[in-house]
């Protein structure tokens, strides 16, 4: 999609960073366009924009990830109203459309006028011609006006009627809907629609939450305390962006759910310990051990993407921690490591994402059915390398953050009938008491957002004989 713009969104002949609008378009677009993950083009786009005044840069992150987590629902109410069918309608009309429609139904803040004139402001931006100027207009004065369709009743089709109502594909309802009935999958749909909370977790090593909570009460930012991670606040209130922060700078403290948070901590260690985590990105987790390490130790950071590993080595640089060691390789194949030689590994799996979709909303659109069969193999694969580098008595933690028994449960299932010499253990003593109902009675730790409003987590601790 090649897209021509006037001034990038901003005043002619003024040094002004473009508008929150503006940046919502090129953000959707390149997405659209370049098969780029919304969450990397935001981040990008809001470094290379410092000077974004505050209400800007949120109004930009709720444009976007509104649009993504209401596409399905947006583009049916559009379809009913707009006189051509718009898998026809060129790709920019289409997402300036998304975007109005968004403004339109879910921001009582912006007035209707304001929006439906943005959206023709936008379409002569990237010189869209007139007669597309207009039809854009048109539709969304006819939704202002309140033309409103009906929505799609549950009696005539459940499965359509609650993809739209709830703006997941229709695949993954009809799958929640035969394996967990209509109340619970309308739970868990209204569930993923939830803005999460934003939670933090705090470095140990440099300082501890009631600390924390002070210096950053001194920066602006209002924090209180995780309902069940001892190590987490969730931020409330703040007045400058969080990643902006000098104690964020100091490395005080990292993004990370509570879920991850709880997850992480199943795995028992001890300092001085050598573990490795496999599929460890830009280290979230892999911090976390080095925190239980502390200054002895070591930990084997493994992940096949450069950039990630890149990320990672910052991050354990400003953690203020050495005990961890990045190492580029494909998990799923054989290691460079000895057999036998780690105290214990996590896994950090590659999978479907399904429940972390209230964070990263894009995942409804973006993940298709046929690909979820793709991700056991690779996860059988990475259980398989980990397991002949545990010592006996060693431990082994698989996580992923999918809610398909397919990616867990059997999984798990399938590698031990493969390696009798581990078994499952359920260590709830590992966590605070407060996080009991996450483990269940099969022994694995579940986490989900219509529960305990945790992003969705799945882990097993596996011990080798």
């Amino acid at each position: 999609m090649h897209l021509k713009k006037k001034n990038g969104g901003g005043k002619r002949g003024s040094s002004s960073p473009p508008g929150a609008r503006t940046l919502a378009v090129r953000i959707l677009a390149a997405a659209a366009a370049q098969k780029v993950a919304v969450e990397d083009l935001l981040a990008e786009t809001l470094r290379s924009h410092p000077a974004l005044p505050r209400v800007e840069r949120a109004l930009v992150l709720e444009l976007v990830q509104g649009v993504k987590r209401w596409e399905i629902r947006l583009d049916y109410i559009l379809s009913q109203i707009s006189r051509r069918p718009l898998q026809k309608l060129h790709p920019l009309v289409l997402i300036i459309l998304r975007l109005a429609a968004y403004q339109l139904l879910f921001l009582d803040r912006v007035p209707a006028h304001a929006a439906v004139s943005e959206a023709g402001r936008l379409a002569k931006t990237w010189h869209l011609p007139q007669t597309l100027v207009g039809f854009i207009n048109g539709v969304l004065r006819r939704l202002a006006a309140g033309e409103m369709p009906p929505l799609p009743p549950l009696e005539s089709d459940s499965v359509w009627a609650l993809s739209v109502e709830s703006a997941h594909p229709p695949w993954l309802v009809a799958l929640w809907l035969e394996r967990y009935g209509l109340s619970l999958t309308r739970s868990k749909l209204a569930a993923n629609n939830q803005i999460p909370p934003l939670t933090i977790r705090v470095n140990t090593l440099k300082t501890d939450p009631a600390a924390l909570r002070e210096r950053l009460w001194q920066e602006g930012v209002e924090a209180v305390p995780c309902r069940f991670s001892p190590v987490g606040l969730h931020l409330l209130r703040f007045e400058a962006p969080p990643l902006s922060l000098p104690s964020f700078r100091d490395g005080l403290w990292l993004f990370q759910d509570e879920g991850a948070q709880l997850v992480s901590a199943l795995l028992p260690l001890l300092p001085g310990q050598r573990v490795a985590e496999l599929g460890a990105g830009r280290g979230g987790k892999t911090t976390y051990l080095a925190e239980r390490l502390g200054r002895d130790g070591q930990v084997l950071a493994l992940d096949r993407h450069h950039g990630r590993l890149r990320d990672l080595a910052a991050l354990a640089q400003r953690w203020g921690t050495a005990v961890i060691q990045p190492l580029r390789a494909d998990a799923t194949i054989s290691l460079p490591l000895h057999p036998c030689s780690l105290d214990a590994v996590m896994i950090d799996a590659p999978c479907s994402a399904l429940g972390i979709i209230r964070r990263h909303p894009e995942i409804k659109t973006r993940l298709k059915k046929e690909e979820l069969a793709t991700f056991p193999p690779r996860q059988l694969a990475m259980l398989h390398q980990a397991a002949s580098l545990v010592r006996r008595g060693g431990h082994l933690l698989y996580i992923t953050c999918t809610t398909e028994p397919e990616e867990n449960q059997e999984v798990v299932a399938t590698f031990l009938a493969g390696h009798p010499e581990f078994h499952l253990s359920s260590r709830p003593d590992l966590l605070p008491l407060t996080a009991a109902p996450c483990f269940k009675p099969s022994g694995f730790f579940i986490s989900s957002p219509e529960e305990l409003n945790l992003d969705g987590f799945f882990g097993a601790l596996l011990v080798r004989k």
